[in-house]
């Protein structure tokens, strides 16, 4: 986040409404215990999406994990979640100045389609939406 923006927090009970949600997976990375990182992917919340696109919605990786294998890890069992759930392409957003994350996306097949977003709760920090078939 920009400088002077903290995190937003969680809306309360986010958490319990993913895990109940039939339409949405969260796949997690851990060792001994300790949380490496994690992804939440299933149906598509944009509201141009065609039916048979998926969304990778959200994923984090400890920095102390990077270049480790399991962002590429979590990755694929996302990507492979969602071909389980007939999804034959899939799209995902990211920050647009976010070079490390943008890069990985960009090695995983993912490109920019184009569109942009940005709001309040992100301190409208400009989000690029990838795309790429599954």
């Amino acid at each position: 986040m920009p400088e002077g923006h903290d995190y937003p927090a969680a809306p309360t009970g986010l958490f319990e409404q993913l895990l109940a949600d039939p339409d949405v997976s969260i796949l997690v990375a851990e060792e001994d215990g300790e949380l490496l990182g994690y992804t939440a992917c299933g149906s598509n919340r944009d509201p141009d999406a065609l039916p048979g696109v998926g969304e990778v919605r959200s994923m984090f990786v400890a920095s102390t994990s990077w270049r480790g294998g399991v962002g590429s890890a979590l990755l694929a069992a996302a990507l492979d979640d969602l071909r389980r759930r007939g999804y034959a392409d899939v799209t995902l957003w990211s920050f647009n100045a976010n070079d490390r994350a943008n890069a990985f996306y960009e090695r995983a097949g993912f490109t920019r389609d184009g569109a942009e977003k940005s709001n309040e709760r992100w301190a409208h920090i400009t989000e690029v939406r990838y795309r790429r078939s599954l």
